[in-house]
């Protein structure tokens, strides 16, 4: 079998879809399937290019042009006849559309051109995204293109059950789930370390992180607000990790924070490491189709502060193995506010999860473990215990979660 994929985002960019299709395509290696890439070209070198990366494997590139809202991507639109010529030299027996622009197009007009099979896969909420950019007066044109696309496929994949039904409420046709999952062995308890800990500045403060896009889609504005009120209510108790780089980086800087940390995109060892050596995973976004990020922190043994909403509820649910704020409230959520000293100070006897050894050992898998509750200490706050895994078996975290007032 031969299978031409065409994308709009491929490594070396960062994201879910770029890492999906990484794995694919290690997959397809390893059943000798050969396969051909059509993505941007991100050396910015005006040429387009071929990459023979193994027998199994090739790369077409093509030089694009970069947009504000997202300047590490590239928006590549290669002439048809090349297009064309390309394909039909590799001969593909099936095409798989993996987004809906300049790139993505041009696999859509290829397929239907030569009447190949058409699979498409559906890995962004553009109308969501939309909102987050003052752009929501575009939803209902992006909804009749994006629909209007789909429409041309024989098969069109959901990452979640929640896009799935997203996409049938939208009465999209022939639709199915094609899930994600990670490598335990690459995210683990196991890979905590106290000179990572030293190097983010860490000591023993408790430390919250974010993996991923640092993008306004990803809620990022109220995390800001959440690290002001925990600076404010306890100072010098926090710290704050930003794994990743994208266009809201520079309002983070400005944000003036010094217990903020910002490492750019890290990979391999490093990122479990990273993963593994905070405290918390605080991941703000409502606009995930799925949303892998939570899950290797989950697997690194970090209890999980996220929205109710997208397609995280796939493996998420409040008060089972994460703390989840309501998806229509998170534009007035000041999220979590943490208290260290009540417990690390008093010496409190620690709660533990079900499975600590689990934890320990790397092998927490998600949707199997459970918070162990106290009688809240204040009126509407949920006190919430864990010990936290790795080296540190009897420091306890405290997270105190409260909901404000949302928008009528």
């Amino acid at each position: 079998m031969r299978v031409a994929i065409f994308t709009d985002t491929l490594a070396p960019e960062v994201n879910g879809v770029a890492n999906t299709l990484d794995k694919l395509s290690r997959y397809f290696e390893r059943k000798s399937i050969k396969h051909a890439f059509f993505a941007p070209d991100y050396k910015k070198n005006g040429i387009s290019g071929l990459d023979t990366l193994s027998e199994a494997k090739r790369v077409h590139r093509f030089p694009g042009v970069r947009v504000k809202i997202s300047p590490e991507s590239c928006i590549a639109f290669p002439r048809g006849p090349l297009i064309n010529n390309l394909c039909d030299d590799f001969a593909p027996d099936l095409v798989h559309v993996t987004t809906e622009f300049g790139i993505g197009y041009k696999g859509l007009k290829y397929a239907t051109s030569r009447k190949l099979p058409l699979i498409m896969s559906c890995h962004t909420d553009y109308c969501k995204y939309l909102k987050h950019f003052d752009l929501g007066s575009l939803e209902t044109l992006a909804e009749k293109y994006l629909k209007w696309f789909y429409s041309f496929s024989d098969k069109t994949l959901a990452p979640s059950r929640h896009t799935l039904e997203k996409l049938k409420e939208k009465n999209y046709r022939n639709v199915g789930i094609w899930t994600r999952g990670i490598d335990t062995d690459k995210f683990s308890a196991g890979y905590r370390s106290r000179k990572v800990r030293k190097m983010l500045g860490a000591g023993d403060k408790f430390t919250f992180l974010y993996v991923g896009r640092l993008s306004p889609e990803k809620g990022l504005r109220l995390l800001i607000h959440a690290i002001s009120e925990i600076n404010n209510r306890f100072p010098d108790k926090a710290v704050f990790v930003f794994t990743g780089d994208g266009p809201y980086a520079e309002k983070i800087r400005k944000a003036g924070f010094d217990n903020v940390v910002m490492t750019g995109f890290k990979h391999g060892k490093e990122l479990s490491e990273i993963y593994a050596s905070c405290d918390c995973f605080a991941f703000p976004s409502g606009t995930e189709t799925f949303g892998n990020t939570p899950l290797e922190a989950m697997a690194s043994g970090l209890p999980v502060v996220g929205i109710n909403g997208g397609g995280v509820t796939e493996f998420l649910t409040h008060g089972h193995n994460a703390l989840l704020s309501g998806e229509n409230k998170y534009s007035l959520v000041r999220e979590t506010v943490v208290d260290l000293t009540y417990r690390v100070d008093q010496k409190a006897q620690p709660f533990f999860w079900r499975k600590p050894s689990d934890i320990q050992e790397g092998k927490l898998i998600a949707g199997t473990e459970h918070f162990s509750y106290l009688p809240a200490p204040v009126s509407g706050v949920e006190l919430i215990c864990v010990d936290a895994p790795g080296p540190y078996p009897y420091v306890s975290i405290v997270f105190f979660f409260k909901l404000f007032q949302s928008m009528p």
